[in-house]
């Protein structure tokens, strides 16, 4: 969950109580109209997205103007598989981890939207293990899978995280970094039409693990 000091802060800049920013957060009330227009005008949220999931999820992050250089990023409640894949459920935050600015600009640029998803499998192994935490970079574009990486994509409603390159020819290579996994080459017309490119991973960690 977001700090305590954030969460104040929060309230009183958008002009409601503790404790019903409290209630919204943990999920036991329904937002009010009051609120919505209050948070909308305050952090430029659009209310549509909110209510039905269409539109834009843009938005100024939550921080904190007595906890200097802190940057909160949204957790999403979904998981991407780093192996046999897994259905996209949700796009709910379910909670929020809080960085330095100064930290995060090492790996996002400047205005881009960063969002921690959880990996699943061990086909991405080493690089990334089961159970790691990704930051994501949401704020990409076609350029993004011409220079290859790490990157979190969607399959005909399923959830993985591959590494992407081009090809001289023009295909798409679809690869695991652990060998037991086998690579796939695909048309960019099945990308186009199949694969949803939905963000870079920019970092990955989790625990220490045994040797």
């Amino acid at each position: 969950m977001l700090p305590d000091q954030i969460l104040a802060d929060f309230a009183e800049e958008i002009g409601i109580s503790n404790s019903a920013l409290g209630y919204y957060v943990r999920g036991e009330r329904e937002p009010s109209y009051d609120f919505l227009k209050r948070l909308r005008l305050a952090r430029g949220v659009d209310i549509n997205w909110l209510i039905t999931g269409d539109g834009n999820s843009d938005a100024k992050p939550v921080t904190s103007s007595k906890v200097p250089n802190q940057v909160t990023i949204p957790r999403y409640a979904i998981h991407a598989s780093a192996g046999g894949g897994a259905v996209v459920l949700s796009e709910e935050v379910e909670d929020y981890f809080t960085v330095s600015p100064n930290w995060l600009a090492r790996y996002l640029p400047k205005g881009a939207r960063a969002g921690i998803i959880e990996a699943r499998g061990d086909s991405m192994e080493p690089t990334i293990a089961d159970g790691d935490i990704l930051i994501l970079n949401f704020s990409i574009d076609s350029s993004a899978v011409n220079d290859g990486g790490v990157f979190v994509i969607s399959v005909d409603g399923v959830l993985l995280v591959k590494r992407l390159q081009v090809t001289v020819d023009g295909h798409i290579l679809i690869r695991s970094d652990n060998d037991l996994y086998e690579q796939e080459k695909v048309t960019r017309e099945f990308a186009d039409e199949r694969i949803t490119v939905h963000a870079k991973v920019v970092w990955s960690g989790g625990p220490i693990r045994r040797r």
